[in-house]
């Protein structure tokens, strides 16, 4: 009786892993066949070919029982598995902005104000470690928005996890530079697993784990058909998208060098693997590389699939009698995850808050405290903190099953970096900026900083800073500049001035929100003329080398989409400037003090054409026979504050100028949209200026314009400028490439 028991028991057993499901519909029911595993090889961008295979074999009514993937191919294949479908993978893969995903880049509207500072002025920063004296980090991205989107996508997946339990079980392979040798993960922590699987060596931050250091395991196990065998695949059907060795006139990016290492190092594997493949399909991927995510090229790699499974579908129908499927049978899929799933969060949480109030730190996700939220939500939520620049890092994950507890892990900054910037125009042809920022340990949030501008005008800073992004407690900071500047009247040469510079600034308060700013402090100024040739203008203002205590307050609105090609947002930026000589007075007489605005707002009329108009102004307050020759009204070229705090710029004016003590004036500028990231620009400036604020009605008229090619490039904007105005009634050229500064 206990035999006739025990056998019940096995053969019910074997009837309910008959009808096992892992995301497909069993063929036939209650009978034998050998279980299917499908293996997907890494190949970066080229990786996208692996959709159309998954589709293919889907169409062919042959069953996944398994998937294992390597890089990209165990991004789609972990996908897969858990459930999304082919057409929706091929919908995503569409639909990113591969760049920024690839990048740790942030929308501009999620950047604090040092931040939009800092990537708008540089064009390397890299982030050191003090930890063993100062030393470069082991890849140039972190690889943020990878991280955080494969964590969206696996949402319901989140737990620590048993892989074979999946809908189709699964493993994916990353290798271990501790030991030198490949990690296969078959369990974990879903969303890590296949990051580290991706981790591009140089390109990536490796991932650590347990005492391992992780990168991509394409490095040793580039098409894991092993790793399937190991998982009980009796069947593989393998796509391999490696390219074999290049040749020498094909080594010509980064991209082409990690194709030829990944083919050399993991060549003994792929051999051996190649030969254990039922069923091997090589796309031609000839043309394409790792990096190739334009439109066009993830479109053509679709097709480059879909191409390679056409040549092989006969040879598929062929499997079916080996694996046991009948030929006419079409497999059907329960593949039901959808993109951007509303999800119901019961409470939020934070990990890693060990110097932030958590309640400041909630306002910055927008985010309600429990209900539903979308994916758009939780994207702002992330930038939001990843742009704060109060986190070298932020993560999340969803705990639970079906109201989730959110929980951001986030790993302060120490403003540790080096930043490189660079520029050429044709006023002061080369000038090179160098900033390093570093927090000493146990120094908490006080960090030191310096910066040198290397050009004809140069100068150098240096200080210390308490606080964050968020509100600075202390500032102070010392800097010193040399001028020799020519002043212009009407166009013409009329007077230089060669001086040194000297300024101590100290901040008291100094507040940043993501999009608002306020700043008070005092600053000391000595100016030391060395030389001078001036106008009998110039000259009856008896300027000297002197000191000034300044106090002043700036506040700043801004909400631009983009610093030098905005299509929407305000900018609106305030200054007042008290300037005494002995913190009281100027010369024992009434301090006199400057107010300074500025505002633009462009409007996209169109999907080419934005219009910006504004307005700007600088008004000096007191006796025009106190006040300090420094902190006269200064205009022209093109970049405000070029060479004195309160320059103006002005199309049409080529040249440094001074002005009247009151200034008001409009601007417009008239940009379209010529072929991709190229602009052409009309722009138009008016102003009055008075020695009286009161009667600049009655001032003098000054207008000007200028017609503009722009080009946004990696390394800044490039700009040809033709300007004229009725100051200098001469036609100007400007030529600037790179990043203002």
């Amino acid at each position: 009786m206990k035999n006739i028991f025990i056998r019940t028991i096995i053969i019910l057993a074997g009837i309910a892993a008959s009808f096992q499901s892992h995301g497909q519909t069993d063929p036939m029911p209650g009978t034998q066949r050998k279980k299917v595993g499908v293996v997907l090889s890494g190949g970066g961008a080229k990786g996208v070919a692996h959709i159309s295979a998954l589709k293919a074999i889907e169409e062919a009514g042959i069953p996944i029982d398994i998937i294992t993937g390597t890089s990209m191919g165990a991004i789609i294949g972990g996908l897969y598995a858990i459930g999304y479908s082919t057409e929706t993978l091929d919908s995503m893969v569409r639909a990113q902005n591969w760049p920024a995903l690839l990048s740790d880049r942030v929308s501009r509207q999620s950047l604090s104000f040092m931040e939009k500072e800092n990537t708008e002025r540089y064009l390397i920063t890299v982030p050191l470690t003090t930890q063993k004296g100062i030393t470069i980090p082991s890849g140039i991205m972190d690889g943020h928005n990878v991280y955080n989107l494969l964590t969206e996508l696996t949402i319901g997946y989140h737990d620590s996890l048993d892989f074979k339990q999946l809908p189709i079980p699964f493993a994916c392979v990353a290798f271990d530079m501790v030991k030198g040798e490949p990690v296969t993960f078959t369990s974990g922590y879903l969303p890590l697993a296949m990051r580290a699987s991706m981790s591009i060596p140089g390109a990536f931050t490796p991932i650590r784990s347990d005492g391992m250091v992780l990168v991509d395991g394409g490095i040793a196990n580039n098409y894991p058909v092993d790793v399937a065998r190991e998982m009980g695949a009796e069947i593989i059907i393998g796509i391999d998208l490696s390219s074999g060795l290049r040749k020498e006139n094909e080594i010509n990016s980064v991209a082409d060098i990690m194709d030829q290492l990944t083919n050399i190092t993991a060549s003994a594997a792929l051999e051996k693997n190649i030969e254990a493949t039922d069923l091997y399909i090589h796309p031609n991927i000839e043309g394409f590389s790792a990096a190739s995510f334009s439109a066009a090229a993830i479109d053509s790699l679709i097709q480059r699939g879909k191409e390679a499974m056409d040549a092989n579908h006969d040879a598929l129908i062929a499997l079916k009698e080996k694996i046991g499927i009948p030929e006419d049978y079409n497999s059907e899929t329960d593949q039901k995850l959808e993109l951007n799933r509303p999800i119901s969060i019961s409470e939020i949480r934070f990990e890693g808050l060990d110097n932030y109030d958590e309640k400041n730190i909630r306002k910055l996700l927008e985010l309600p405290d429990s209900g539903i939220i979308s994916s758009a939500q939780l994207h702002r939520a992330m930038a939001n903190l990843q742009g704060s620049g109060l986190f070298s890092s932020v993560t999340y994950r969803l705990d639970g099953e079906t109201d989730y507890i959110l929980i951001f892990t986030c790993k302060e900054s120490r403003h540790n970096s080096l930043s490189f910037g660079f520029r050429f125009d044709s006023e002061e042809m080369a000038a090179v900026l160098l900033h390093a920022m570093v927090t000493p340990d146990n120094f908490g949030s006080t960090y030191f900083f310096a910066t040198a501008r290397l050009s004809s005008n140069p100068y150098i800073q240096t200080g210390i800073a308490t606080g964050n992004e968020m509100r600075h407690k202390f500032f102070l900071s010392y800097t010193y500049l040399h001028n020799d500047i020519d002043l212009y009247q009407n166009g013409k040469r009329s007077s230089n001035m060669d001086y040194q510079q000297h300024v101590a600034d100290l901040h008291f308060a100094n507040i940043q929100l993501r999009n608002f700013r306020i700043e008070t402090g005092i600053r000391y100024e000595y100016f030391h003329y060395e030389s001078q040739l001036w106008s009998p203008d110039l000259a009856q203002k008896n300027i000297k080398s002197e000191g000034l205590v300044n106090y002043y307050i700036q506040t700043q609105l801004e909400t631009l989409n983009s610093r030098y090609y905005p299509t929407r947002g305000i900018y609106f930026q305030t200054d007042y400037t008290l300037y005494s000589s002995d913190f009281a007075t100027y010369n024992k007489h009434t301090p006199a003090s400057a107010i300074t605005g500025d505002f633009f707002s462009p409007l996209a009329i169109s999907k080419r054409v934005t219009v910006t108009p504004g307005m700007f102004t600088r008004v000096l307050i007191g006796n025009h026979n106190y006040i300090p020759y420094s902190a006269l009204n200064f205009v022209g070229g093109t970049i405000a504050g070029r060479y004195v705090r309160q320059q103006l710029p002005f199309y049409g004016i080529h040249n440094f100028e001074l002005f009247d003590n009151a200034l008001l004036g409009v601007k417009l500028d008239v940009r379209v949209g010529l072929w991709n990231r190229m602009y052409g620009s009309l722009k138009f400036n008016y102003m009055k200026h008075h020695d009286n604020f009161f009667n600049i009605n009655h001032g003098q008229d000054v207008f000007g314009g200028a017609i503009c090619y722009s080009y946004d490039t990696v390394i800044g904007p490039i700009d040809l400028m033709i300007d004229w105005s009725n100051r200098d009634k001469e036609f100007g050229f400007y030529l600037n490439m790179g990043y203002y500064f």
